[in-house]
């Protein structure tokens, strides 16, 4: 059985110990992690800023939206993550969420965070896509499934994206593109589902600590880049404590409204997100349907691990990027990531009962 994994808070440590290593050394003897117990509870939003162009083919550094956003929990031996449309109507900016940033700064989009969840948010981090690249690169790249080929061309953004279907690996360009991708039938849900898997990856080969020096160059270079409210030295102690953490990444109910603009489904909502927050893994397996699916030489393994718990499942065998448990039912998914130490990844792309998706990194 695989270790629980952290790949959150480990990711943020990480950020944090790249920001401390890039810090003249004088004091440093005050910055050495310290043993603190578990990590302290909190609500962040972190999200990425996108690219300001200044004219035609003329992009001028990072801009004032910010297209991703992520309300995180961390709490207890848990990181929980909900993801927030971009298209979201925010009364409290006036318009679009992803618009608060450029409008009122962090505070702002914090507030329209809270607004749109119900749930506090106290800290913020703020990405650039330039940053996000580096971090990527920094931990050697990604591994993703194309289904079928994917490709866009926008030249007066200079974004150029043509990928072909079947397994790929991607640098940290690449994968920002693949990260940014939306013009297909599911548009910002499914390039929300493609980050939480890109994320769930970057921070998970962020746990080996042979990617470490080059993570910790790459985050020394990019630490100014990042705005914050988080101490280092606040973080920097608890970096004992995430190794046994858990990751459940979703994406926050919403609905169309007119125009272009996504509102919140209340009552979906309050559903969802009293059942992610609140779920503890049960006893006893849930009554939904279960799916294996990956790497041949796994899944007679995964079939009889199941089989003792009294649970039957389909097997597929087909290409897996990265192990994770996908679902869309909160309970059952803290049932299945918590009996086989995986991250939880909830789709918003429709999706039957519960795949446990299994792949070569359990073999490595």
């Amino acid at each position: 059985m695989r270790p629980r994994l952290s790949f959150l808070l480990l990711g943020l440590a990480l950020l944090a110990l790249g920001g401390v290593l890039s810090l003249p050394r004088a004091s440093g003897e005050g910055l050495r992690p310290k043993r603190a117990g578990s990590l302290p509870e909190m609500g962040l939003v972190v999200a990425a800023r996108d690219v300001e162009y200044c004219g035609y083919h003329t992009p001028c550094g990072p801009g004032s939206r910010t297209d991703t956003i992520f309300y995180l929990r961390l709490e207890g031996g848990e990181v929980k993550g909900v993801a927030i449309p971009r298209d979201l109507f925010s009364p409290v900016a006036g318009g679009k969420i992803n618009a608060a940033y450029g409008r009122g700064g962090p505070e702002l989009l914090k507030r329209a965070v809270e607004e749109a969840t119900g749930l506090v948010a106290e800290r913020h981090l703020i990405l650039t896509l330039k940053s996000v690249a580096r971090v990527v690169d920094a931990v050697g790249g990604v591994e993703v499934v194309l289904e079928r080929p994917m490709r866009y061309t926008d030249t007066a953004a200079r974004l150029f994206i043509d990928f072909p279907a079947g397994r790929l690996h991607l640098g940290g360009e690449d994968a920002v593109k693949y990260m940014r991708f939306r013009h297909e039938a599911l548009g910002d849900y499914a390039r929300l589902d493609r980050i939480k898997e890109v994320l769930g990856q970057v921070l998970r080969k962020a746990q080996n600590p042979a990617t470490w020096p080059a993570l910790t160059r790459a985050l020394g270079e990019v630490w100014r880049e990042l705005d914050t409210d988080l101490a280092l030295e606040e973080l920097l102690p608890h970096l004992p404590a995430v190794r046994g953490l858990r990751l459940s990444l979703a994406t926050l109910p919403v609905r169309e409204g007119p125009g272009t603009f996504l509102y919140v489904d209340e009552e979906a909502k309050a559903r969802f997100l009293a059942a992610f927050f609140g779920a503890a893994p049960s006893s006893s397996p849930p009554q939904v349907a279960v799916r294996l699916k990956g790497l041949p030489e796994l899944l007679p393994w995964a079939e009889a691990f199941l089989a003792r718990e009294g649970v039957r499942a389909e097997v597929e065998a087909a290409e897996v990027a990265k192990s994770a448990v996908y679902t869309q039912d909160p309970e059952a998914g803290a049932y299945f990531a918590d009996l086989f130490h995986l991250p939880l990844l909830a789709p918003h792309r429709p999706l039957e009962g519960v795949v446990v998706e299994l792949g070569r990194d359990l073999l490595q």
